[in-house]
């Protein structure tokens, strides 16, 4: 009964570990402003996101005022050079606190507020032509930008809300279940063994999936989403979870490492069976 029991434990802490790691990196990246927000700087870093970025605002720009779009030529590459300044990026970043609240509220999509950086655009295009830049309108010529919509991640408001609720809940649970399990097996040493290469296993698998899954998601996010751009994100917003899952694989094999040295230990100390 007792060894039934810690592979039970054993069976339930592997299938926890995934929420674990995912729980955790939510905990740390999604519920906490700063670390969103610093995300999402980092995102706008990736040059596909800043020329899609930049060719969305302009079109944008020209369904407000269409006699903007003659001056495309001009409009496109002065957007890039604004998305790329410091005065942009405090915009920016003001902006994603905004959608970061947007994300804890649970609305259906996610949106950006990026009105306050057509002074800038203006100021910029009015060293080429002055009368383009006067067709630019100074405020509340951006409708907001929809960044994603629940529909297409689920999985992300679904992190969420389960992080808000449960917290620190499936790390714990997944840690008291393999500690459980070493504890009420016969074999500790070989019920580690198993407990280690196992969380390293399905680590591995975890960071294959999200690595791999990118592609899956590009196919689902919409034809208004630039594939390049989206990429470009997932792989700067699945980084850090990917770390930190390798990092728990790598802890996994250290244990697994611990539990195979103790079994080495205790058959060297075992007399064999033809000694006097």
């Amino acid at each position: 009964m007792r060894g039934f029991i810690a592979a039970v434990l054993v069976v339930v802490g592997l299938i926890l570990v995934p929420f674990a790691t995912v729980g955790v990196w939510t905990q740390r990246n999604l519920l906490d402003t700063e670390a969103f927000t610093d995300l999402s700087a980092e995102v706008l870093h990736q040059e596909p996101v800043r020329d899609a970025l930049a060719k969305r605002l302009v079109d944008e720009l020209v369904k407000r005022q269409p006699l903007l779009g003659l001056g495309r030529f001009v409009l496109e590459p002065a957007m890039r050079e604004v998305l790329g300044t410091s005065q942009f990026e405090q915009i920016f970043r003001l902006a994603v606190s905004d959608m970061h609240r947007q994300l804890e509220r649970g609305d259906d999509q996610l949106e950006l507020n990026l009105d306050a950086m057509l002074p800038i655009l203006r100021g910029l295009v009015a060293q080429v032509n002055g009368d383009l830049a006067n067709q630019i309108p100074d405020s509340a010529g951006l409708p907001s930008i929809t960044v994603v919509r629940k529909q297409q991640v689920p999985q992300v408001w679904f992190g969420v809300q389960v992080t808000r609720e449960a917290s620190w809940v499936f790390p714990l649970l997944m840690l008291l279940a393999f500690a459980a399990a070493v504890a009420i097996a016969h074999q500790h040493a070989r019920t580690l063994v198993i407990v280690g290469f196992g969380v390293a296993v399905v680590c591995l698998l975890l960071a294959l999936a999200l690595r791999t899954g990118r592609d899956v998601l590009s196919d689902v996010t919409g034809p208004e989403v630039d594939v390049a751009a989206f990429d470009a994100a997932y792989d700067v917003v699945t980084d850090a979870l990917v770390t930190q899952t390798l990092l728990l694989g790598g802890v996994g094999l250290v244990g697994g490492g611990v539990g195979v040295a103790l079994l080495l230990r205790r058959s060297g100390r075992t007399r064999p069976t033809t000694w006097a």
